[in-house]
């Protein structure tokens, strides 16, 4: 039954496709976030510069100066760079917590991503487990007779698959361990430990970001989330592999 639904090849494609994709993708957000710190940090005198210029000539401008309390004092003594100084490095703070989050949302949404690729790649070795995941849904004698039942079972299955996508990421790694039937914290992978608590405090806190809920991140702080994460990709897919003894192989062009 659903003998078609065994792929090796296709999985031993996609474990070696997953892996490269991994490794690439982690050292680009990476690259990227030194960059932009570099330039923001290079651009800083420059924006001082110019914001109190900008600030020195609204106060100057007499269809302006009203908005201002005592403009002529800030323009005499030069308190006015003070006041453009703090408006720069507010955005500049702005703009660092802004790519530090952009770059923690991406990064779970590729450990999210590559999670249910790792998640096919069982599926497609030993499907008997999931068959376990649908032994209470019902599937209709009309169904079956118009798809077949090996047909009815894929679409029961695709259907659990998709639920569990809208449970979230948590519910994904359980699955995976129910799948694994181990403990999915041991890893093969070098300076690694996955930790269960820390995956849920970035979830969580990916989630806070996402709705622009105000957290102090930064980006050494992103950078060290994003390394984990990716990590914990690998590791993942490291478990499955040694699960069923898989070897990668190159999609023919």
């Amino acid at each position: 039954m659903l003998e078609y639904l065994h792929n090796p090849k296709e999985a031993a494609y996609l474990l070696t496709e997953l892996a490269e994709k991994i490794i690439v993708d982690e050292g680009d957000v990476v690259a990227k976030l030194n960059y932009i710190e570099r330039v923001v940090t290079a651009a800083r005198m420059p924006l001082l510069q110019e914001d109190a210029a900008t600030l020195k000539n609204l106060m100057s401008d007499p269809s302006t100066t009203r908005y201002f309390t005592n403009p002529s004092e800030h323009l005499k003594t030069g308190a006015y760079r003070e006041l453009a100084a703090i408006s720069t490095e507010t955005h500049l703070k702005g703009v660092i917590a802004y790519v530090a989050a952009s770059g923690l949302i991406f990064a779970h949404s590729f450990l999210e991503e590559s999670l249910d690729t790792t998640l096919k790649i069982a599926r497609l070795i030993d499907i008997q487990p999931w068959l376990g995941f649908i032994s209470e849904r019902s599937i209709t004698v009309g169904s079956i007779t118009e798809k077949t039942l090996e047909a009815s079972l894929e679409d029961k299955i695709n259907a659990f698959v998709t639920a569990i996508r809208k449970e979230g990421l948590l519910k994904r790694i359980e699955l995976l361990s129910r799948i694994l039937r181990k403990s999915i914290a041991t890893s093969g992978m070098r300076d690694y430990t996955y930790d269960a608590e820390r995956t849920g405090r970035l979830d969580e806190l990916r989630h806070q970001l996402a709705h622009r809920r105000p957290v102090q991140y930064t980006v050494n702080d992103a950078l060290k989330d994003i390394r984990y994460l990716y990590s914990t990709a690998l590791h993942f897919l490291d478990l499955v592999t040694f699960k069923y003894d898989l070897h990668g192989a190159n999609r023919p062009k």
